[in-house]
């Protein structure tokens, strides 16, 4: 039977520190924990059969006389790796598991604390959550299960994850929303940014957020930051990494902060999110609270056509046959580029459509934009009415569209009410963190080595 010793190292974290626990481990036990956790190699954490292999059972940390094994670790690095594009190898499991070791402290010490505050997390609320995970990994509805099982992964590790999730809020809701104060100066404040801010570009972005609690932490936590980046230019999935190493409100939905406007976001990483493109991500950014990391999915510029307008559209084809020479698809472009050039106007441009006589040529209809293929819907976001599009190639030909039409819900300030809520939101975040910290404070933390 394996002997447990409690060495230097671990003495001096057993209160854990304000910044996290794997931020001051000792590269000898931190090498000792990975040693255990990998040493089976990624087959030897399949619970394939009712004896799992001895390695696996080995515990590597104690939470207030709860355990973590090496099972546990490999089970979260599974899910991790199996789930995105990241190559399955010592060294990703290396680089990875400090960090899933962390998460799994601060789990479990949010799953302490929601079952201190005796909060129920239903099988719907479960599910819900199993379906943004299908959604978000592009899984038909209800093969999430099957999924993590055909790659032996037990599905008790994400039910754990997914629990804590969802009952931490909870928590932070009950211990604090009553202390929270927002007052009418802060509402009128942040109503004057929203009205300023509705002539300026909104961004669609996601977050992975890394706080830095305590300045000792600083190198551990860019370190972390600078690791997430590899693992998403490995292939990593954003939304998963934010789901297991974010500490931000948003972690749950895979780090989705929605539309966001000037004001919303500090100001370092709003500068930051102006100078890249679309489905491009920022270095780590470096606020006041910690470190950023944003995914930029889309950028709105003021007055621009979203994606709930719906418009009227018409199109014409010029045809052209998939085996047919050079000379006749330059012809037909060129006689795109005329129609693009000279149709002005709806009224024109059907006439031209008609003299053309081609049946795929004619009005679409009215439709949502978000409905649109994303070729025309990414021309339609900015093309103003009654203006023929570029010419576009297709298999079939060439296209040019026109908008003759649109109808578009304007953007309105919200109410002071739902700016309550907002501001409560922050809060509650940073309150959360802060309480994240003191229950890892208070708790006693024991790092395990084998002798």
């Amino acid at each position: 039977m394996a002997q447990y010793s409690l060495g230097t190292e671990q003495r001096r974290n057993r209160r854990g520190p304000s910044g996290g626990i794997v931020g001051k481990l000792g590269l000898g036990l931190a090498a000792t924990l990975l040693g255990f956790a990998l040493g089976g190699g990624p087959a030897a954490a399949q619970d394939k059969t009712a004896k799992r292999p001895t390695a696996v059972l080995r515990i590597l940390a104690v939470v207030n006389d709860e355990p973590i094994s090496a099972f546990d670790l490999n089970q979260r690095l599974n899910f991790i790796i199996r789930l995105s594009s990241l190559k399955d190898n010592i060294e990703t499991r290396r680089g990875l598991a400090p960090r899933v070791l962390r998460a799994l402290v601060d789990e479990t010490l949010q799953l302490q604390e929601i079952k201190n505050f005796n909060i129920n997390v239903t099988k719907a609320e479960i599910d819900r959550a199993y379906r943004r995970v299908e959604q978000q990994n592009r899984l038909p509805a209800g093969q999430l299960i099957p999924f993590l099982k055909s790659r032996g992964i037990a599905p008790e590790s994400l039910a754990r994850q997914v629990k804590a999730a969802i009952g931490w809020p909870a928590v932070i809701r009950r211990k604090f929303l009553r202390t929270v104060i927002i007052t009418n100066e802060e509402i009128d404040k942040t109503l004057a940014q929203f009205k300023e801010s509705m002539n300026k570009p909104r961004h669609l972005a996601a977050e992975i957020f890394l706080p830095v609690d305590d300045p000792n932490d600083e190198p551990a936590v860019r370190q972390n930051a600078e690791r997430i980046i590899k693992e998403l230019q490995q292939g990593a999935s954003f939304a998963l990494l934010a789901r297991q190493f974010s500490q931000s409100a948003s972690a749950p939905s895979g780090g989705n902060i929605g539309w966001v406007q000037p004001g919303e976001l500090p100001p370092e990483v709003e500068a930051e999110l102006a100078k890249i493109p679309p489905n491009a991500t920022t270095r780590p950014i470096r606020t006041t609270a910690g470190y950023h990391i944003v995914l930029l999915r889309e950028r709105r510029a003021p007055g621009a056509t979203s994606e709930d307008a719906t418009v009227v559209l018409r199109q014409i084809l010029l045809p052209v046959p998939q085996k047919a020479p050079k000379s006749d698809w330059d012809s037909q472009a060129s006689l795109a580029r005329t129609i693009k050039d000279t149709a002005k106007g709806c009224a024109d441009f059907s006439s031209v459509s008609r003299e053309l006589g081609s049946t795929l040529s004619g009005n679409l209809g009215r439709v949502k934009v978000r409905e649109l293929p994303p070729g025309i819907r990414k021309t339609v976001l900015s093309l103003p009415v009654g203006v023929a599009s570029e010419p576009q190639r297709t298999k079939a030909g060439f296209r040019v569209i026109m908008v003759c039409d649109r109808s578009e819900q304007k953007s309105t300030l919200p109410t002071r009410a739902r700016i309550r809520v907002i501001l409560q939101g922050r809060q509650l975040e940073a309150r959360a963190r802060r309480h994240l910290r003191d229950l890892r404070q208070a708790a006693l933390i024991e790092f395990r080595t084998f002798r």
